[in-house]
C-alpha cells in the first residue's frame, strides 16, 4: 500500500491563489473598458450680449478657445470639465445718475456637465451638455474713465455637439456651447461656436 500524501499549504493554496489573480485581471480590465478618457479642444467665433448706447462702440463678436477633460461613465454618458476663454467685447451703459459709460468685457470660465451622445449614423454622433460654470468677467472703463472692475459668479452651461469618428481614438466636429456673464449689473448671454477635436484613451 502506496503511503498516504497529505497536500501541502502550496498545492492547496495554489488554486485559489491563480483564481485571485484572475478575478483581479478581469475586474481590472472591467474597470478599465468602463472608463473612457479624454481630452478636447476647440476654437472659433463667439458672441456676447451685452447693452449698448450711441455715444461708444459697441462689438458683439469675438473669438474663443476651449480645453476640455473628459471620462466616460458609459457608452452614451460623459462627465466633462471644461475651460473657455472667450475674448473681449464692446459694451456700454447708463449709471442711476444718467452718466454714460463704454468698455470691454473680458470673460472666461470654468465649468462641470454631464453629457449624452447618441450614435445616429456609422461614425457620426449628435452629444448635449448640461452643468454649470463659474464665470469671471472683467470690465474696464473706456476713457475718459479708468479702471477696471470683475466679478465671478456661478452660470448654467449647456451644449450640444456634432462630431464624427476619424478613428476610434480621434474625433472631430462642431461645438455649440451658450452660458451667461456678468459684470456690475449688467448681464449678457455668452455663445460660443467652433471647431473641436477630442482624443480617447
Amino acid at each position: 500500500m502506496p503511503p498516504l500524501r497529505l497536500p501541502t499549504c502550496r498545492s492547496t493554496l495554489r488554486l485559489p491563489a491563480r483564481s485571485l489573480a484572475i478575478a483581479w485581471g478581469l475586474a481590472g480590465a472591467g474597470i478599465a473598458a468602463a472608463g473612457d478618457f479624454s481630452i478636447g479642444l476647440a476654437a472659433g467665433a463667439d458672441r456676447g450680449r451685452v447693452d449698448c448706447i450711441a455715444s461708444y462702440p459697441c462689438d458683439h463678436s469675438s473669438a474663443h478657445w476651449k480645453l476640455s477633460a473628459g471620462y466616460r461613465l458609459t457608452e452614451a454618458v460623459e462627465l466633462q470639465a471644461i475651460y473657455f476663454d472667450a475674448g473681449k467685447f464692446k459694451g456700454a451703459d447708463t449709471t442711476l445718475l444718467g452718466t454714460e459709460f463704454g468698455g470691454s468685457f473680458k470673460v472666461s470660465g470654468f465649468g462641470l456637465s454631464a453629457g449624452y451622445r447618441w450614435d445616429f449614423a456609422p461614425g457620426w454622433s449628435l452629444a448635449a451638455r448640461v452643468g454649470a460654470a463659474s464665470v469671471r468677467t472683467r470690465f474696464s472703463y473706456a476713457p475718459p474713465f479708468d479702471g477696471s472692475v470683475s466679478k465671478t459668479n456661478l452660470q448654467p452651461l449647456a451644449g450640444l455637439g456634432v462630431g464624427y469618428a476619424v478613428t476610434p481614438t480621434l474625433r472631430v466636429g462642431l461645438d455649440y456651447d451658450i452660458t451667461r456673464f456678468k459684470a456690475h449689473e449688467t448681464r449678457g448671454l455668452l455663445q460660443m461656436l467652433g471647431l473641436a477635436a477630442q482624443y480617447s484613451f
